[in-house]
């Protein structure tokens, strides 16, 4: 078992995938819950999402995330800002965590998302 098993995270930024690591628009809250399984899960914005994760000493793996198939409408830019998210996720290959905080950078070190536990 990891640090991460049984850990809950709320997104302080993440990369959008255009190169820039952005905060989650007012109103929104995207979280991340490691379970002691094996699995990922959380809210992206709107939808819940649900992928395998595994993790090797500093190294994550992160599978494409399922999530469910709502829409919504408000705030605007949700639905980007899940989409991204959900995309960001399983470029993950490292992580660290630092006190409240956890970060996960892609294998050339650039952010994938910072989190602050909840």
């Amino acid at each position: 078992s990891s640090e991460l098993a049984g850990t809950s995270w709320v997104v302080i930024n993440y990369n959008n995938g255009q190169e820039a690591v952005v905060t989650p628009i007012s109103g929104t809250e995207l979280t991340a819950v490691f379970g002691a399984d094996g699995t990922l899960s959380g809210s992206a914005g709107c939808n819940n999402y649900t992928p395998g994760y595994t993790v090797d000493g500093s190294n994550i793996t992160i599978d494409p995330p399922a999530s469910t198939r709502m829409a919504c409408a408000e705030p605007e830019g949700i639905m980007d800002q899940e989409q991204a998210y959900l995309a960001a996720l399983p470029t993950a290959a490292t992580y660290q965590i630092t006190g409240d905080n956890l970060v996960m950078r892609t294998a050339d070190g650039a952010m994938v998302a910072n989190f602050e536990r909840q």
